[in-house]
């Protein structure tokens, strides 16, 4: 049987459904902020409802057509579905850099979200609707009088919006001033004005020239017969406080412990707090302080000018792509070869990176930098992080409903996947090790940022940067260098372990790799190199 209505009464119903049920984790979040404001006044309060519903009404009447409207209602019902189960179930704002990530993910990361909550709660904020918009008939009276209507249901809603505002001005001037993730909280406005400016800025950047950068980049080390190798091994979502190097109470840290010569930096700050953010950032020559990602997609990066240097360059992945940075190097994707032993469930294992490694080494004839980009401590399926002999904390959380689990359940898992990374740089270490007579080697392994595990109710990483958590910025950090490595730059163990302990950040990563690959170019920063302190020369001079 159908539903009858008249495209107002429709469109002031869809306003009503979005207002409240799709904007659940708004009010959720408004709650939380005024049972810190105590004097808040009621009238103020009682205000918020019908200011909501006042903008989606101008929305939906803007957006609700004869014919469109049948796809439109349906899409934006989907998709905010979506994006209400995770702003309400993981603490995460819909903001620009969200939907940069949300567009530069791919199906196994995309998928790992999916659990039963997710399905019931598709049910009941997208199924049901939807079934209610399909039984409904939606009568649209003649242009002329459509468009009347329209202006007045518009003219009606600013109405209440002007008179809401002259009352309570200012309480809602402090309110969003303080609180600026409300507006990210607003759904559907926040995805799809974030969507916009998305769209914009890859117009703009596709109308813009590239731009070439160290092309002036020389390589000290191109006449020596010893050539230089640096692993360099970037981690994914991994968050400096649990790492034991740092006092967390568990061995997350079991194999690097073991090897000689592993240094800890304990105070490093990422550039963002997503991988499309940080990547290219950290393989930038901009600084998080005045880092552009449109600036980065169009021009080169570290990988360009160690190539223009005549270094052999490999970016080796595990995860959802390089962001940008390895655009122009040789790539390889791991997990394209299917290998049973490590993947599984849609996605591979970290260990998959490893396969072929030292073959590849010891085919390498010239200077060379290897990226391994890992899948890491990715949410929300930590358990899917590593093979079942490295559970070993326990219980676990064996679910994406990470939300669900208790707090000594998620840690666990989180720290399982943690431990796993650490095997894995060791087992680099150790394959470093076997060609240290035919090489300089090194490795240098930092997370792209961290990750909130339900502190405060919030739960994976993506906040904006203003909001963000230190749990989502404070990366671990360690480096290895062999002892050739150490002879050559004049290094001095005992001084870089002093150096480390001073706060770095994201910033000294494309730095210090020219600086240890013996690149000489007008990019580099030697400031910025963390090891250029520690050379003989430099150490001396501070005695």
């Amino acid at each position: 049987m159908k539903i009858r209505l008249n495209s107002i009464t429709y469109t002031m119903l869809v306003a009503a459904f979005f207002a409240s049920m799709q904007n659940i984790a708004f009010w959720e979040r408004l709650a939380a902020i005024f049972h810190t404001m105590p004097n808040a006044s009621f009238g103020f309060k009682l205000s918020l409802p019908f200011m909501m519903f006042a903008i989606m009404n101008v929305l939906f009447t803007l957006l609700i057509w004869p014919l469109i409207h049948r796809i439109v209602v349906p899409f934006l019902i989907v998709a905010s579905a979506g994006a209400t189960y995770a702003m309400t179930q993981y603490g995460v704002v819909f903001n620009y850099g969200m939907i940069v990530s949300v567009i530069e993910t791919d199906i196994g990361e995309a998928t790992s979200y999916l659990s039963w909550s997710v399905c019931f709660w598709f049910f009941a904020l997208a199924v049901v609707p939807l079934l209610l918009v399909s039984q409904s008939k939606i009568r649209f009276y003649s242009l002329g009088r459509e468009l009347l209507l329209k202006t007045v249901n518009i003219i009606a809603s600013l109405l209440i919006v002007t008179c809401v505002a002259s009352l309570y001005f200012k309480d809602y001037a402090s309110l969003f001033r303080n609180h600026k993730e409300l507006a990210s909280a607003i759904n559907p406005t926040n995805y799809i004005t974030a969507t916009v400016r998305v769209a914009n800025n890859r117009l703009y950047e596709a109308n813009q020239p590239f731009l070439q950068i160290g092309l002036d980049a020389q390589n000290s080390n191109l006449t020596n017969s010893r050539k230089n190798l640096m692993v360099l091994v970037i981690g994914e979502t991994a968050r400096a406080e649990n790492s034991a190097f740092n006092g967390y109470e568990k061995e997350t840290n079991a194999f690097l412990a073991k090897q000689d010569g592993v240094i800890n930096y304990p105070n490093v700050t990422s550039c963002g707090t997503c991988t499309a953010v940080s990547v290219p950032c950290m393989f930038s020559n901009m600084s998080k302080a005045n880092y552009s990602a449109s600036q980065a997609r169009n021009q080169e990066g570290l990988l360009d000018i160690l190539q223009h240097a005549g270094v052999n360059v490999l970016w080796k992945n595990n995860n959802s792509g390089c962001k940008g940075a390895c655009d122009r190097v040789t790539y390889i994707d791991a997990r394209d070869t299917n290998n049973k032993r490590y993947c599984q469930w849609g996605s591979c294992y970290d260990g998959i990176l490893l396969e072929g490694l030292e073959q590849h080494i010891s085919s390498l004839k010239e200077d060379a930098v290897i990226v391994l980009h890992l899948l890491g401590s990715h949410g929300p399926t930590y358990y899917k992080r590593y093979p079942e002999e490295f559970k070993r904390f326990t219980p676990t959380c064996d679910t994406a409903d990470i939300q669900n689990c208790s707090r000594e359940a998620l840690m666990n898992t989180y720290d399982n996947s943690l431990l796993y990374t650490d095997y894995l740089l060791s087992e680099v270490i150790d394959i470093l090790q076997q060609h240290e007579n035919n090489f300089n080697t090194s490795m240098l392994y930092v997370s792209d940022h961290g990750e909130s595990l339900g502190e405060n109710g919030v739960y994976l990483h993506g906040l904006p940067a203003a909001i963000a958590p230190e749990s989502q910025t404070h990366v671990p950090m360690v480096t290895w260098l062999s002892k050739h490595t150490l002879v050559k730059h004049g290094l001095e163990q005992r001084c870089l372990k002093q150096a480390a302990q001073q706060p770095i950040s994201h910033d000294n990563f494309f730095h210090s790799v020219l600086g240890l690959m013996d690149i000489t170019t007008s990019e580099y920063q030697p400031e910025l190199d963390i090891f250029s302190s520690c050379t003989t020369q430099q150490h001396k001079a501070t005695q």
